[in-house]
């Protein structure tokens, strides 16, 4: 998982299938993001979905940036489109940022543009009655972190597998994490952290210990996966988050 900063309305009609369309007012070759996007090089139709949106954030057209989001959502689901066409994107633009000092309109933008979409994402009509009983995985940003991209990304990935969660959101203070694992009877938390500053893991293990046993999963760049408490999880991928959080 990534976000912005490393690399942060209803859905209205349909965006067109395929392709996102070409962003107004851009000139060929005149900018370009690094995108570093493995899937995209086996697959042409994915290699277009990432390059078209990396050229409607360049040329800030918002329209085109919401098509383009919204098709890879509905054609690949929320996960497969935030770890191989929407994390390339944000991941080029914090390197174009990091060369020149430059692209913070671009990738705000893009993040607003991103998180509507997002939000946006639904349960399915229909949701195991199983499900109905079992307490909510809980989302939140370790104490004193401000990027919460991620969590609302896998918040959406949660409600499109129809998967009970609470986001918690951004800086949420340790104590405030613990009443709230208390009060939802969260099975599962899962805790991001994007600097090194914001990583210190030595929290994690007073959390408390419910029965049955309480999962911890942590992401992102700010925690160093050696140093993590017995029995907490580490996950590299926002697939890897959500399959921490929708297993029993």
């Amino acid at each position: 998982m990534g976000d912005a900063a490393d690399e942060e309305a209803g859905l209205g009609a349909d965006a067109p299938s395929g392709e996102p369309s070409a962003p107004r007012g851009h000139e060929a070759g005149a900018d370009d993001i690094p995108v570093d996007a493995p899937a995209a090089e086996r697959d042409a139709a994915r290699a277009a979905q990432v390059d078209g949106l990396a050229r409607a954030a360049l040329a800030m057209d918002e329209l085109a940036m919401t098509d383009a989001v919204r098709s890879a959502l509905r054609q690949d689901g929320v996960a497969a489109a935030w770890d191989q066409v929407l994390v390339p994107v944000l991941i080029g633009i914090g390197r174009k940022h990091a060369a020149t000092g430059g692209y913070v309109e671009v990738e705000h933008l893009l993040s607003a543009v991103v998180s509507r979409c997002l939000v946006t994402v639904s349960p399915p009509e229909a949701m195991g009655a199983g499900r109905q009983g079992r307490g909510p995985g809980l989302l939140a940003c370790a104490p004193d972190e401000q990027h919460s991209l991620p969590i609302l990304a896998l918040a959406a990935a949660l409600a499109e597998a129809g998967a009970p969660r609470l986001m918690l959101g951004a800086r949420v203070l340790v104590p405030a994490l613990a009443s709230a694992i208390r009060r939802a009877g969260a099975h599962t938390v899962f805790i991001w952290s994007q600097t090194a500053e914001t990583g210190d893991a030595s929290w994690l293990a007073g959390l408390p210990a419910p029965r049955p046993p309480l999962r911890v999963v942590v992401g992102g760049p700010g925690w160093d996966p050696e140093r993590l408490p017995p029995g907490t999880s580490f996950a590299a991928s926002l697939s890897e988050a959500l399959d921490a959080l929708r297993t029993p």
